[in-house]
């Protein structure tokens, strides 16, 4: 895989909740400003109405006239300047403000200005001027995060006495701002945590569970079993009560059944290539590779026959015949190497074919053959003797691989002769 489980599964969990902190503080802090502002709607439309009840339009309208402060005027300025500070923490100002096409005249105010002082044109209420000088409309207005609100005062006559302004304080949201960033960080730190955490369990509970199976499998994928050895309990851990326990199990099952199934098939390759009795190659085998023999340069062929195994048989048992059998290939054994192949091709003749032999080692091994003839096969206490007679034939270049044979069997059969005459057994 390009990316580790453990590294996919922690790099997920993260953005998963990474992506769930962040939602929910959208959320929540949309909610917030949601409430917020529906409160301060209600904050603001609240302290409207108390203003237009408490203030008398016609009485208003005269007081901005004459700019006569009366003791009804000094009344109701007290009342709005009460209600401004009875809710000053969400009500920044209350006012009442006349305005004209130069400027607007304060009539009451919360704020501290007097009646008659100027309020100057801004760069929002220039753009509403029309609307404040006719006062047919009420107007909402939200800037730096304050919400204003405009509501015409009209006199008995229809006439325009001025304009309730109300200005709240900036929503208690933006002031909760700060805290809902800490409370943010610090579950954004608690989601990392737990993340790690997370990954750190994974990593116990699955994923080296998981990695040893995985370098277990691969280990027998490529015949390398010396790191966990044969005891694979070590790897599958089927006591465990969950799904790592129930894959340990069947892959256990899985590898028995494999290595069981491969031990048989190779097995019964081996019977099928082998002598039983011998555990040389068998004349089966032998045909498979006689046309690649054909094929080779230089090779060497020594065919080996034992003497008088019939009469042995005959006389003494096959069990005796067995024993000679099995030393005759034994002794034969010993002059195989890299490149040899010997096959037993019949109840008491012996094929060796060299493929890789030098003139010189063919030498080494006549001599030693010839030193060691006659070899008897038989045991001392036996009546019938038994001996192992041989030939040899060798060629490099272009040859006949059948001549080659005939020619190292006719050598044996010259061997088999000389040495009935030498021990003095009978010829069958």
């Amino acid at each position: 895989m390009s990316r580790s489980l453990k590294a996919s599964t922690g790099f997920f969990a993260a953005v998963i909740l990474v992506l769930f902190v962040f939602i929910s503080f959208a959320v929540s802090y949309g909610s917030v400003r949601y409430i917020g502002s529906k409160y301060c709607d209600r904050v603001a439309s609240s302290a409207l109405d108390f203003s237009a009840l408490t203030i008398n339009a016609d009485k208003a309208k005269s007081s901005y006239k004459t700019r006569i402060k009366s003791d009804d005027y000094d009344s109701v300025q007290n009342k709005i300047a009460a209600y401004q500070r009875s809710n000053s923490d969400l009500i920044r100002r209350i006012s009442l403000v006349s305005f004209s096409n130069t400027a607007g005249v304060y009539i009451y105010d919360s704020g501290g200005e007097t009646l008659g002082s100027r309020l100057d044109y801004n760069n929002y209420t220039s753009s509403v001027k029309a609307e404040l000088i006719n006062g047919r409309n009420s107007i909402k207005h939200e800037s730096n995060g304050r919400l204003t609100l405009y509501r015409p005062l009209r006199t008995v006559d229809d006439s325009l006495c001025g304009v309730i302004i109300v200005e709240l304080e900036k929503p208690f949201e933006t002031e909760l701002l700060p805290l809902i960033s800490g409370i943010f960080c610090g579950l954004l730190v608690l989601s990392l945590i737990f993340v790690l955490i997370f990954v750190i369990y994974l990593r116990r509970k699955m994923i080296k569970p998981l990695n040893k199976i995985t370098d277990y499998i691969r280990s027998i994928k490529g015949s390398d079993n010396s790191k966990y050895g044969a005891d694979a309990s070590v790897i599958f851990d089927e006591s465990r009560e969950d799904e790592i326990g129930e894959l340990s199990a069947a892959l256990k099952r899985l590898l028995g059944n494999m290595d069981s199934g491969a031990k048989s098939l190779n097995q019964a390759i081996y019977d099928a290539n082998h002598d039983g009795m011998t555990q040389h190659w068998n004349k089966r085998f032998y045909h498979s590779m006689e046309e690649s023999f054909r094929k080779c340069d230089p090779l060497c062929v020594i065919y080996f026959d034992v003497n008088n195994l019939k009469l042995m048989n005959d006389t003494l048992g096959h069990e005796s015949g067995d024993f000679v059998i099995k030393r005759a290939a034994n002794y034969i054994r010993e002059f195989l190497d890299e490149g040899d192949y010997c096959f037993r091709m019949g109840g008491d003749e012996f094929l060796i074919v060299m493929t890789k032999c030098t003139y010189r080692r063919l030498d080494k091994i006549m001599d030693q053959l010839n030193k060691d003839s006659p070899y008897i096969l038989s045991r001392k206490s036996d009546s019938i003797k038994c001996s192992l007679s041989y030939g040899c034939s060798y060629a490099k270049g272009v040859f006949s691989y059948d001549s080659l044979l005939a020619e190292a069997e006719e050598n044996m059969y010259k061997k088999k002769t000389e040495l009935k005459q030498l021990l003095g057994m009978p010829d069958r």
